[in-house]
């Protein structure tokens, strides 16, 4: 199956008779006019649960059936359709109570006679299946049907495609040699085992890691800008895993990562959404949808409540990066003045001598500050940025362009290595720790602009200090292949 963008079409696919079902972003425009097939088959679509009646682009399901060869979507057509007979397919949804919690059962009855069914069983209480338990509160969904191949044409798409849709940052050669690395190591990522492990994975010393660093959006780039399937596949068990074994009903965050996936406290610095919900759109699974608007919530709802030596930067900055990133794409007015709070109250910690945000967690007295530049650099500056796309403010602008020429002038001094910490004091660092092939030094360089990034990646130094990373031996992996693969520069 291969896609690829038309000069004349939206998209041509290339369909082995098998129905395909994704989520795709299109101009406004364009869906404005309706959608057509041009070729054999039968075209259904609809405009999946996000944005406004502004947004552009729509993000939008694409059903085919009864095609073969290749096909071409083009605008000037039909209207949505859904639950039609005689479209694509018609969706189904059963409910029913029992003991053990509610059950929920999604179907698609595609017009060539495939079936696929979705249950998801949400447990009341502990419940044993299959020699695996359960907890109250955890929920357990089985696919019955194609649903890696039904989604698989947006694998195929073009690097550019996703560029012009906002998916994927810009396209460039700077991280050509991490990308490789990534498709190297990618296949070295093994689940956790079972039903209930599926989608999870294990680093050392036996901790669960509940995806942290956003393992979903990781795998995710993967599958885009390298072509690989088993990425998509991958990301979406660990979406649906987040859904039914991570995800805490009553603080709308997922537990973070422990001896067992939901040992962990929830918290909103180590919460994640943006890979759901591209998982969600991509896959066109409206559930998926609602779950990465639920964390939303969740972290607009928990405002960082930590003082002192307990106030972290993480704390503020995940929440406002994630949240900005559902707002790019389903704006909502209360989710945006939890974001307008977040942003105010890191740029209020701004040092003009020391050109970087102040946290508690990094004043050791004296006026020594202890300067995390890989949480600087990783999510503070990026989260800033972010907010900034949506609510320019000149003011805080200038502060956020003073802590990125304090980064840059820290990482200029390369020698060996990154530096990912050091101390300042009255305007001077020291005590700076380099590091070689690094998760956290990757993480640090999305603080930087491209161009920056461009100069840097001309030096030997830099291109040592950043091959290689992650190892396929890491005993950990699965965290630092998420923070390598969520890193914006690696992509561009």
């Amino acid at each position: 199956m291969m896609l690829a963008v038309g000069v004349q079409a939206l998209l041509a696919l290339s369909v082995d008779g098998q129905p395909v079902r994704f989520g795709v972003p299109l101009p406004a425009a364009a869906v404005a006019q309706g959608l057509r097939l041009n070729g054999p088959g039968a075209l259904q679509w609809r405009r999946l649960p996000v944005g406004t009646l502004e947004s552009d682009p729509v993000w939008v399901e694409i059903a085919i059936v009864g095609a073969r060869g290749q096909v071409r979507i083009a605008a000037g057509g039909q209207p949505p359709v859904q639950d039609q007979r005689g479209a694509a397919f018609v969706h189904e949804v059963e409910e029913e109570r029992s003991p053990a919690g509610e059950l929920r059962v999604r179907r698609w009855r595609w017009s060539d006679g495939h079936i696929d069914e979705c249950q998801r069983t949400q447990f009341s209480k502990s419940t044993t299946i299959g020699g695996e338990t359960y907890l109250a509160g955890e929920a357990r969904t089985v696919w019955n049907g194609e649903r890696a191949v039904r989604v698989e044409p947006v694998v195929h798409l073009p690097r550019r495609f996703w560029d012009q849709g906002g998916v994927l940052p810009a396209g460039g050669r700077i991280g050509e040699a991490v990308r490789k690395q990534l498709a190297a190591v990618r296949g070295k990522l093994v689940e956790m085992p079972g039903v209930r492990g599926a989608g999870d994975f294990e680093r050392s010393q036996g901790v669960v890691t509940n995806l942290e660093y956003d393992t979903t959006l990781g795998l995710l780039r993967c599958a885009f800008v390298l072509g690989d399937s088993g990425a998509l596949s991958q990301a979406l068990r660990c979406a649906s895993h987040l859904c039914d074994r991570d995800f805490d009903q009553r603080s709308g965050l997922p537990f973070t990562h422990g001896p067992d996936h939901r040992t962990g406290m929830p918290a909103p610095g180590h919460a994640w959404l943006q890979g759901l919900l591209l998982a969600g759109l991509v896959a066109a699974d409206d559930d998926l949808i609602a779950a990465a608007r639920a964390i939303g919530r969740g972290l607009a709802s928990h405002p960082p409540t930590g003082s002192e030596q307990y106030e972290v930067a993480r704390d503020y900055a995940w929440p406002l990066l994630e949240l900005e990133a559902l707002l790019a794409i389903d704006p909502a007015r209360d989710l945006a003045a939890a974001a307008d709070r977040l942003a105010v109250s890191i740029d209020r910690r701004f040092d003009p001598v020391a050109r970087t945000y102040r946290f508690g967690e990094g004043e050791l007295g004296g006026g020594v500050y202890l300067e995390r530049g890989w949480i600087t650099g990783g999510l503070v500056i990026p989260a800033m940025a972010r907010h900034l796309q949506r609510c320019p403010d000149s003011l805080m602008a200038e502060r956020l362009r003073l802590a990125r020429q304090g980064l840059k002038d820290q990482i200029g001094l390369l020698g060996g290595g990154i530096p990912t910490h050091w101390r300042t004091a009255g305007g001077q660092t020291y005590a700076v720790h380099r590091a070689q092939r690094d998760a956290t030094a990757m993480l640090l360089l999305d603080g930087l602009e491209p161009a920056d990034l461009r100069r840097l990646s001309r030096r030997a130094s830099f291109r040592s200090a950043v091959e290689e990373v992650p190892l396929p031996d890491d005993p950990d992996l699965p965290t630092t292949f998420s923070m390598v693969a969520r890193a914006n520069w690696v992509w561009n």
